[in-house]
């Protein structure tokens, strides 16, 4: 970085008057005599597109620039091109970029970062690496390589621009993460990261899946028990109880708590990394054993999720072995992929095996896997050994696998899993198009318990519900399953063709595939889904538009013995579904652009009803520094009820417009307006429509290239229509009616040290309406006090949230 500005203060001496183009403002590119403002517009817009020009010719790459202009900023202006390094910076865009609706998840995070570090060797890079980037197709990936294969390799990263059938898009979201680099396997080069995290609370405690929340009907099931209102049996009574009670007590212990999290990464050249992570979730009321059967005292108690990891790379015909904990992902993500998360409508999925210091507990595979490549042959073998979290009966008896954000004693650590399987390839590409591949896999699971589904645990007896959920009532007794799946994909030209299919032992199936055609300005993507309602792989990470027990009793925790047990609503695979997704984005023109324009038809395997949803939204840019985007969503879904089928009809605009007033602030409106017309039902007086919305806005100011700060306010209400909206690091739920803002403090300290700083308050207003009745003979009173009747009221909730975050990295 000292080299550059020397560089950069040596040529500004030699040329009066000039300045660096890739710093230089839009005011001071449209102040050149010898540019039109349209021309210092495309410049500017490419510069901070691309992250910078390498030389001056590379204002030949666009459009509207000739040898004149060459010339005349030749003569005026210089170039220095971006100092390499500077990572801080690129962590923070990554992060903040993914925080979006349709962006993935925390593995695919964590990987992206690690690239940033030690980016990929670009000329030695397959289109296996090159498609785990994010929104890097696979027609994308297959053109770099296949340029690479064809005609050898590539001086700097911005020579492949003009590779065909690679889009700008994808160039542009593949660049961060290579290099020219090549691979140094002699060296010893020691470099790392440590991150430290302290999180005082993000607002949420009062969420659907928030502490509070489950504690509220924790308590509300103990008041229920208490005044008899559960059919149990005497004994059964006491024995639930003590359960609810004691898991009450236990989560009772989490509020309050600060979060933490130290993760470390180390590695030397080219051969070897390393990391270890230890951290403690705010909805945890203690750890279960870090390590299984090992009693660790003190530690136990702070920390609640322990990984590391170990790894070697590059050694003949090994590119990676992996010790201790790895995600893995392949195919379209039918047979394996150990993330926790599964996005809904997400096209995009990492892709390969990886260490693996993410949150993820439930699905953390802990044992050592292994990718093997030679000549076209691609393989991976992978073993893992790992306690798992279940829903147990009062008996004590495994019912069925469970992910919880407010994790007790009763659900800890209920069962082992032990898994193994491989999966691999054989690569077609010089024989037929570089991309062209087929695959076969499979994979084992066994328990070291049987689990038992039985819904007679799980429902409160003697209650007005009626048990209905077929994707759970399918579920077979047993210690173990096993899968076997058959993928493969191809190109031609500018088109992508994937698929796989996965078949279990118990017969069912699951079948995925997708082909995409694309270009830089419009792209048409198409996906094809089935999952049999028997098919219950727990890594399946599928393309979906529902999670699994989505719309089923394990969203209303108050007809479940356990309220808690409601948290299965979140178990991430697809639910059993057949459906066609077609998706694309066009630019009519340089101005207006349908960024996503997507309709999804499916039909519920279980019922056999037939859903739809449409979104598309438009942006128009009438300058650089400005963009109005209007978003259009709308939704048909039908879902099985006691008597007869329900259908809701959701419909929501949302107005979004974000500026750069000048060349360090950024500047960001949205309007979002929601209803949602349902089935009337007498129970709940014949009401049928629901509806909310919120008014937020984002404003970021530069003070330097190392200093920034955010600040965000959000103005909602609701009516029945909760919200959701997406901050600069993650989702927020919003319920009632409410405010918020937060500040972010961003400061890069050095090349090496990143601060991040977020502070929030948020208060919501709950309404209780409903409950005052004029009929003293039909109203409500308090407990104790029978003069005194229940009169509508307003709960109001404040929420202080604060999160520090620092980097190191050497």
């Amino acid at each position: 970085m000292i080299s550059s500005l020397v560089l950069a203060a040596c040529i500004g001496l030699a040329v009066p008057g000039g300045f660096d183009l890739n710093t230089a403002t839009l005011e001071e590119l449209q102040g050149l005599p010898g540019l039109t403002a349209l021309q210092a517009e495309e410049l500017y817009e490419y510069i901070y597109e691309t992250g910078g020009l390498q030389s001056i010719y590379d204002v030949m790459r666009i459009p509207g620039f000739g040898p004149r202009e060459l010339d005349y900023l030749r003569s005026r202006c210089v170039v220095v091109p971006p100092p390499e390094g500077m990572v801080s910076q690129q962590v923070m865009n990554v992060m903040e970029r993914l925080a979006t609706e349709d962006g993935p998840g925390d593995a695919a995070v964590d990987m992206w970062e690690n690239y940033l570090i030690r980016p990929i060797p670009i000329n030695s890079a397959t289109s296996w690496q090159l498609r785990s980037l994010d929104r890097v197709s696979l027609v994308d990936a297959a053109a770099v390589e296949t340029r690479l294969k064809t005609l050898g390799p590539v001086s700097s990263v911005t020579s492949l621009r003009n590779v065909d059938n690679l889009t700008y898009y994808g160039y542009r979201n593949m660049r961060d993460f290579i290099s020219i680099r090549d691979l140094d396997l002699s060296s010893m080069e020691f470099f790392g990261s440590y991150r430290v995290v302290v999180d005082g609370g993000d607002g949420r405690f009062y969420d659907e899946e928030g502490l509070g929340t489950m504690l509220g009907e924790l308590r509300s099931a103990e008041y229920d028990m208490m005044s008899g209102g559960r059919g149990y049996s005497e004994s059964d009574s006491v024995a639930w109880m003590e359960r609810i009670s004691d898991e009450r007590q236990e989560l009772l212990q989490a509020v309050n708590t600060t979060a933490w999290e130290h993760r470390v990464r180390v590695g030397l050249g080219d051969r070897f990394r390393g990391g270890a992570r230890l951290s403690r979730g705010r909805n945890s009321s203690s750890g279960f054993g870090l390590f299984d059967d090992l009693d660790l005292g003190d530690l136990n108690r702070r920390f609640d999720v322990a990984k590391g990891f170990a790894s070697i790379e590059n050694i003949g015909a090994v590119r990676q072995a992996v010790l201790g904990n790895y995600h893995l992902s392949l195919g379209q993500g039918l047979l394996i992929d150990n993330s926790d998360e599964m996005m809904y409508r997400s096209t995009y999925r990492t892709w390969g095996l990886y260490p693996d210091l993410t949150s993820t507990r439930q699905f953390a595979m802990v044992g050592g896997a292994l990718e093997v490549q030679k000549g076209p042959f691609l393989g991976y073998g992978f073993y893992s050994s790992a306690s798992r979290d279940a829903i147990r009966d009062i008996d004590g008896t495994p019912n069925i696998l469970f992910m919880s954000a407010t994790r007790t004693s009763p659900y800890a650590d209920v069962v082992r899993e032990t898994t193994y399987g491989g999966y691999g390839f054989y690569d077609f590409g010089g024989l037929l198009p570089f991309g062209t591949a087929i695959g076969l896999g499979g994979m084992n699971i066994s328990y070291s318990d049987s689990l038992v589904p039985d819904a007679g645990t799980m429902d409160i007896p003697g209650d007005a519900q009626v048990w209905g959920c077929p994707e759970y009532d399918v579920l077979e007794a047993g210690e173990s399953s096993s899968f076997v799946g058959l993928s493969a994909q191809t190109i031609i030209d500018n088109v992508s063709l994937e698929g796989e299919m996965v078949r279990q032992d118990n017969e069912s199936m699951a079948a995925l595939a997708r082909g995409m055609w694309q270009n830089d300005y419009f792209y048409l993507l198409g996906i094809w889904r089935h999952y049999d309602l028997g098919f219950n792989n727990p890594y399946n990470r599928g393309f979906a538009e529902q999670l699994r027990y989505d719309d089923t009793i394990f969203e209303k925790p108050y007809y479940l013995n356990d309220p808690l047990s409601s948290q299965l609503a979140q178990w991430p695979a697809p639910k059993p579904e057949e459906g066609m997704y077609i998706e694309s984005r066009f630019q009519v023109s340089r101005s207006i652009t349908f960024t996503k324009v997507y309709l999804d038809l499916w039909r519920s395997i279980p019922y056999g009803f037939d859903n739809y949803r449409f979104q598309g939204e438009v942006e128009y840019r009438p300058d650089f520094t400005v963009r109005f985007r209007l978003k259009y969503k709308f939704q048909d879904k039908t879902k099985m009820h006691d008597v007869v089928p329900t259908t809701s009809r959701t419909t929501e605009y949302t107005f979004r417009t974000f500026f750069l007033p000048s060349g360090s602030d950024f500047f960001d409106v949205q309007l979002r307006v929601g209803m949602v017309e349902l089935t009337p039902n007498p129970l709940y007086g014949d009401d049928r429509l629901m509806s909310g919305g919120y008014l937020a806005a984002r404003w970021e100011h530069n003070f330097s290239e190392a200093l920034s700060v955010l600040g965000g306010t959000t103005l909602w209400s609701t009516d029945g229509m909760s919200q959701w909206e997406f901050e600069d690091t993650g989702i927020d739920f919003l319920d009632g009616d409410g405010t918020k803002f937060y500040v972010t403090i961003k400061n890069n300290l050095s090349d090496n040290l990143q601060l991040r700083l977020r502070v929030l308050r948020k208060d919501t207003f709950y309404p209780r309406t409903g409950l005052y009745r004029p009929d003293p003979e039909d109203s409500f009173y308090y407990q104790g006090d029978p003069d005194s009747p229940v009169r509508d009221f307003i709960d109001h909730a404040t929420e202080y949230g604060i999160r520090c975050q620092l980097d190191f990295r050497w």
